[in-house]
């Protein structure tokens, strides 16, 4: 055995003066990499001479540092921009310098295009975020456990963009969040003039289908039910018998009740004939021969008729006259006998 005590002499007649080993040492050097390659000696090996690098994550900024040592050395701090592509739709991360583990969160806006309305999302980034998925129950009252993440991509908010929107009737205009922005009653009554002209429509603010304007009523707004109000003629009290309406109305047809000139009947006239006509004398008249006597005792041969009697000049009536005795008799007008002219003188005979 040589003098390291580790390989064994191959002389074949030695007389234990063995030469020194020539042999490679061999043994594992304390960086636990490489191997002695001494000539095989006694004691501990040299360290050894080699060198390891130590880098950060992309490899730019790096660290020599004696072999055995890389897994004991820190890595050194980086200052270049991290290079690992992003889990997003975005083109680049966030500038943020060279690290080990997972990159920040993307703080960037979404900007992805809503389906429903065009808008960009304003949100920030929601690809590959932390999700709680499932909490584990504590098996005990004081133990904290922590939940379980999971990376996941979070649809689009709904669309906040505010957009100016009209009501129903087109009364008033607002704006409101994209997501519930559509057209809808603001409350107020429809208030478009009815066919009618004189009222408006009283429904709540609602879709108008017919006219393109904003003041006549639609063909699904209100009937105006209310009676007519419109002033009917002087001398007329009653009431317009249809709905409102936007014309005139109809000639009043209601029968009214007068008193003749005489005084003894009452007959009955249509209001629209009463108030219309000019000669109400004419209306006013029963047609029955007027009750009134003249002086002379005979009476009013008119039709009944208004004021005084006219003279009884005119009076046509036939008198029966007899002479003194009695026994002549004969007819003469009223008129003439007023005049004292007829007289009858007695005959022989009488």
């Amino acid at each position: 055995m040589k003098d390291c005590n580790k390989h064994p002499c191959n002389r074949k007649c030695c007389d234990g003066n063995c030469p020194p080993c020539e042999k490679p040492c061999g043994k594992t050097l304390s960086c636990g990499n490489h191997k002695c390659a001494s000539i095989c000696h006694r004691g501990p090996c040299y360290p050894c001479q080699l060198t390891e690098n130590v880098c950060c994550r992309c490899s730019q900024t790096y660290l020599t540092v004696p072999c055995g040592r890389k897994y004991k050395t820190r890595p050194p701090k980086c200052l270049k921009s991290c290079l690992i592509p992003p889990e997003c739709h975005h083109p680049r991360r966030e500038n943020h310098r060279c690290h080990f583990g997972d990159c920040p969160p993307c703080r960037q806006v979404c900007g992805k295009i809503h389906a429903k309305c065009s808008h960009p999302c304003p949100a920030l980034c929601h690809t590959s975020v932390l999700v709680k998925v499932q909490t584990k129950k504590a098996s005990m009252p004081w133990e904290q456990v922590a939940p379980i993440l999971e990376k996941k991509s979070l649809p689009c908010p709904d669309c906040v963009m505010p957009v100016r929107v009209t009501c129903l009737g087109e009364h008033d205009n607002t704006d409101l969040p994209c997501y519930i922005a559509k057209p809808s009653s603001c409350g107020r009554p429809c208030g478009r003039i009815l066919k009618c002209g004189n009222h408006t429509c009283q429904i709540e603010c609602h879709v108008i289908q017919g006219p393109h304007d904003i003041v006549r009523a639609g063909d699904n707004c209100d009937i105006c039910t209310n009676p007519c109000t419109n002033l009917q003629p002087d001398g007329c009290n009653h009431q317009c018998p249809k709905l409102c309406h936007p014309d005139s109305c109809p000639p009043c047809t209601q029968m009214i009740r007068i008193r003749c000139h005489c005084g003894l009947n009452q007959p009955y006239v249509a209001c629209k004939d009463w108030t219309s006509t000019e000669d109400k004398e004419k209306l006013q008249s029963c047609g029955n021969q007027c009750p009134n006597n003249y002086e002379c005792g005979h009476r009013c041969r008119s039709n009944c008729h208004s004021g005084p009697c006219v003279s009884q000049e005119s009076c046509k009536k036939r008198v029966k006259m007899t002479c003194p005795c009695k026994r002549l008799k004969k007819e003469f007008l009223c008129e003439l006998v007023r005049q004292g002219c007829p007289m009858i003188d007695c005959d022989e005979t009488c």
